[in-house]
């Protein structure tokens, strides 16, 4: 499609289609013409960053695809090998960032039992585990455990909607064979080291880490945890529920005789597989997470776990059964949480070869950080299958290791990207009604590619001093952009009225775009 394929009519009939925001003018009287072009609601995104993770952002496109982009590994930073109370690290684990110190609790195994252990980086590279104090392991306190057991699937929060002194909570399960004690845990803390238990939550058992955050779109808390239905092999899904208090009884339904697991009888379900993934799959964990450098982004690095079965893989006879087999991790994305798709089924990342430390099995940990260009997250992996089934003897022992975690770097807003063809396409956002008074991208077209903006008003009408024509040709790889026409990016006479993006380009890919206020710095 040419360059000026979309003006008025064609613009409004593919966005009114798209979108289904339209509304039409009343009818009109006799003697008035009748009016049919519809006219679009703008998006508002003020001064936020806008990410491209679906299609809110494309009411019409040609030569453009939106893609899932795979994040990079960086190797193991943080294993059990060096320190002789630790037999090997869990699961399950949350890195967070507070005082401009990262922090990660993870759960591990270690002489006492299933402990959660701590440690701390300045770069998100470099962990150290300092001597806490706390817990005494063959005569000494000099080790990094918080908790010595029943906390291997504990997960950690800082509240920024609480007072000081509970900060921090945390969560984690007590599993016994009494009804009236089992279930989720609540403790707070000041500074993250030493809690104070709140009581019991929940009085079922997910079986995994869950995942409590303030959403401040909604002003509620949300948890994520993992659902049952335990009659079909699909069993797995990921629940979700909000509540006002974190540190008092959780919402629930409950359920005569009440299940244990959470079941979706007792917690809405709202991501599991479906008729796209392996029939002997489910949802293992989720490590959702709301993405804080853009408005109405929520991740979530589901883990689906397919079932080996000795019906289905006759060779295997080491373990058999059909709650062994792989695990990896891919992603999904939401607007607010609660509506969840996966862009793309690949993995978010490669799982090992045979010979690595991270084969067989990852799962993604809870939380982001960013450094400098980089977003980094951590996966865990045992190098084993689940339950530490091996897939056959001769790769039982290659590795050595008894579980590790590993970084991941990803391009910050870098998830999904709209990608434009090598030969040339064009994608016409919806009208849009913005806060500030230039436009930036975070763009990478190559050296070989080419991005330019037009600026339409509500209507697709190209509006004078910011058409294509006039647009500065954006060539390189940027994260933070500027837009300019003729020289000038100023875009403060376009404020008090919606309008369109028309962006045409070759070889690209468009991650963000954001009308901050101020003058337009430097291209970054």
């Amino acid at each position: 499609m040419s360059d000026d394929g979309f003006r008025r009519r064609e613009f409004l009939a593919a966005a009114g289609g798209l979108l289904g925001s339209a509304s039409t003018r009343p009818a009109a009287g006799a003697g008035e013409q009748l009016h049919r072009t519809p006219v679009m609601t703008p998006v508002p995104v003020g001064e936020r960053k806008q990410l491209f993770i679906d299609r809110r952002f494309i009411a019409a496109s040609d030569g453009v695809a939106l893609n899932m982009n795979p994040a990079q590994k960086l190797g193991i930073v943080l294993d059990s090998s060096k320190e002789p109370w630790e037999k090997g690290t869990g699961g399950y684990f949350r890195v967070i960032e507070d005082g401009g110190k990262f922090k990660m609790y993870y759960g591990a195994f270690v002489e006492t039992g299933h402990g959660l252990c701590y440690a701390e980086s300045d770069d998100g590279l470099h962990w150290t585990k300092p001597a806490l104090g706390l817990v005494e392991i063959n005569g000494s306190k000099a080790n990094n455990v918080i908790y010595p057991d029943n906390a291997i699937d504990a997960t950690i929060m800082v509240d920024p909607n609480d007072v000081p002194g509970r900060r921090y909570k945390l969560f984690r399960s007590r599993v016994t064979n009494d009804a009236a004690s089992a279930g989720v845990y609540a403790s707070y803390s000041s500074d993250g080291i030493r809690f104070t238990e709140a009581g019991r939550v929940l009085p079922m058992w997910p079986e995994t880490s869950l995942i409590a955050d303030w959403d401040p779109r909604i002003g509620k808390y949300v948890v994520f945890l993992r659902v049952y239905v335990r009659d079909r092999e699909n069993q797995r899904r990921v629940g979700r529920f909000e509540t006002d208090d974190l540190l008092k009884p959780w919402p629930y339904r409950p359920t005569d005789p009440l299940l244990s697991p959470p079941s979706p009888e007792n917690i809405p379900a709202v991501l599991s597989v479906d008729a796209q993934d392996d029939p002997h799959s489910d949802l293992y964990a989720n490590a959702a997470c709301i993405y804080p450098y853009a408005q109405d982004v929520y991740l979530m690095f589901p883990a689906p776990f397919r079932h080996f079965s000795p019906r289905r893989q006759p060779w295997f006879r080491f373990r058999p059964g059909n709650d062994d087999g792989l695990i990896e991790v891919q992603m999904a994305v939401s607007r607010d949480g609660i509506r969840w798709e996966r862009p793309d089924r690949r993995p978010y990342f490669p799982m090992g070869l045979p010979d690595e430390w991270d084969r067989w099995l990852t799962m993604m940990g809870v939380g982001m950080v960013r450094r400098g260009n980089s977003l980094y997250q951590y996966y865990w992996s045992s190098g084993r299958m689940h339950d530490s089934a091996i897939l056959r003897p001769e790769y039982d022992e290659v590795v050595g290791l008894k579980g590790a975690i590993g970084a991941v770097r990803q391009r910050p807003d870098g998830f999904v990207s709209a990608d434009f063809a090598y030969t040339g396409g064009t994608l016409t956002t919806p009208p849009l009604a913005f806060g500030g008074t230039h436009l930036r991208l975070n763009i990478d077209t190559g050296g070989m590619g080419t991005a330019f903006v037009e600026i339409r008003d509500a209507r697709g009408e190209p509006i004078p001093g910011f058409t294509r024509g006039e647009c500065e040709e954006i060539g390189g790889n940027f994260l933070d952009t500027p837009v300019r026409w003729r020289g000038k990016a100023d875009l403060s006479a376009l404020r008090e009225r919606p309008i369109v993006l028309h962006i045409s380009a070759r070889g690209t890919k468009l991650y963000a775009f954001q009308f901050p206020a101020g003058p337009p710095a430097a291209q970054g």
